[in-house]
């Protein structure tokens, strides 16, 4: 009689066991499910913000003026493909300038150029992808080597707000970039073509761009901020990355650069 009710214990415990583990269907967790779905979709921005602006005479020069600068912004985030961020400052007079100045500061808005200001930033292409382009503001924007443009900005005029852009691509054992200070108008513009010796040599290398042949040209109109005479320079160098470490590489160069047809230098 003991051993039987110690079956009947014995059985009662394990059928329950094995009935729920029938019951329970296979399910990807919620968490899970969350995450893939923000993951795909996109995210945006919507702001406004205002605050107050004043412009003071230097060196005698230039008269006292405030506004209240209202500046509306929209970002789209598309991931590592699309980006795009509209916006500008809208500045309003409140005091300065007299009467004949508009409501609006008339400096922001008279030139083509100004409009590009209106686009903040627009890029499509990965860092990864074999062509990529970027629309917008250029700050301390080197082109390729940098032996001729480094650290630019097209924005340090607070009377001229153009619209940038540049665009890369890669095909192979070629590098490429050019750029355009101003999209809506003739300011400054340049490309550097940059070729992978390694690659052409013995195939596609550990870490691209260690030896490499480019010639770089660019083209300034000399129509930003008043009128001077136009200038174009071109420069063609040999790169070698001899040492790299964490922190610290160490690059022989070669080139030359100067003025077409007008001389340059070697160094």
């Amino acid at each position: 009689m003991r051993m039987t009710q110690s079956g009947a214990v014995w059985l009662w415990l394990l059928l329950p066991v094995a009935a729920w583990a029938e019951d329970v269907p296979e399910v990807p967790p919620v968490e899970e499910e969350r995450r893939l779905l923000l993951d795909e979709a996109w995210s945006n921005l919507l702001r406004v913000e205002a605050t107050t602006l004043s412009f003071l005479p230097r060196a005698g020069r230039g008269a006292d003026e405030g506004f209240l600068q209202v500046e509306p912004t929209l970002v789209l985030d598309g991931g590592a493909e699309f980006g795009l961020n509209l916006g500008t400052s809208v500045r309003l007079r409140l005091w300065g300038s007299g009467g004949d100045a508009g409501f609006v500061r008339r400096e922001d808005w008279d030139s083509l150029s100004d409009w590009g200001q209106l686009v903040r930033g627009l890029k499509l292409g990965s860092n990864d992808a074999p062509v990529g382009v970027w629309f917008g503001a250029l700050e301390s924007y080197s082109l390729l080597s940098a032996h001729l443009v480094r650290r630019y900005s097209n924005r340090s005029n607070p009377d001229y707000h153009p619209a940038g852009g540049f665009i890369t691509g890669t095909l192979g054992p070629l590098y490429t970039q050019a750029f355009a200070s101003d999209v809506l108008g003739a300011r400054l513009m340049g490309a550097e073509v940059a070729l992978d010796v390694q690659h052409v040599l013995f195939g596609q290398p550990r870490e691209p761009g260690r030896y490499s042949l480019a010639l770089s040209a660019v083209h300034d109109w000399g129509r930003a901020g008043g009128r001077a005479s136009p200038v174009t320079l071109a420069h063609v160098d040999g790169t070698s990355v001899v040492v790299v470490r964490p922190g610290f590489e160490a690059h022989l160069i070669a080139g030359w650069g100067g003025r077409p047809g007008e001389g340059g230098a070697w160094g």
